[in-house]
């Protein structure tokens, strides 16, 4: 974990200063209302005590989540500091634990993702926010704060996308909360730090 904390400084400064040549036609054209493609996300996280207590589990996971992307906007806000695409975000995976094997089913439908764009760079800073559900044993490990194995995901993240001719790669930092809504008790839920690497093709 601290070698990739380690590595991720240089690869964001990489992306910063790696400046395209790209006309703003360009990128109207990449960035096409309705354009859609695949991609995946893998990385690690670990828990937090969020809210803090005492005893709460500590946790970490192996995260790796296939997406698809479909642009909804085209590029909006031209000329403007916010200047970009929101793109619909679908996403379906595995997590598995560091203690005991224990896994996670995840898939969540609802969540959008922007991209802040500009002609004169290959690169852009990005929000991610969303939800979904899953399917967990992790219950068996966190006592205290999973009380089913049927859990609803919270997403809520940023990172920075670096476009290739064809396809992308991305940082990426992401808030991740799993709880139950109160069906079942205990229901204080798991939150958790991740880095993920991301490819988009």
């Amino acid at each position: 974990m601290k070698t990739v904390l380690r590595v991720l400084p240089f690869l964001a400064v990489f992306l910063m200063f790696n400046v395209a040549t790209a006309g703003a036609e360009t990128l109207s054209e990449r960035f096409k209302k309705g354009n859609s493609d695949f991609g995946a996300q893998l990385g690690w996280g670990w828990t937090v005590d969020i809210p803090p207590g005492r005893n709460r589990t500590d946790l970490g996971f192996l995260f790796f989540f296939p997406n698809w992307q479909r642009n909804l906007t085209g590029v909006i806000g031209k000329s403007s500091w916010y200047q970009g695409a929101l793109f619909y975000h679908m996403e379906a995976g595995l997590a598995f634990s560091d203690r005991d094997d224990k896994f996670l089913v995840g898939w969540s439908p609802l969540m959008v993702q922007y991209k802040f764009l500009n002609s004169r760079r290959r690169w852009a800073p990005t929000v991610l926010l969303g939800t979904g559900f899953s399917m967990t044993n992790w219950k068996d490990v966190a006592t205290r704060e999973l009380g089913s194995e049927f859990q609803f995901l919270l997403h809520a993240g940023a990172g920075l996308e670096y476009f290739k001719k064809k396809g992308a790669y991305s940082i990426n930092y992401r808030l991740f909360h799993v709880s139950n809504a109160g069906i079942q008790f205990p229901n204080i839920g798991l939150n958790a730090h991740m880095f993920t690497m991301g490819i988009r093709f």
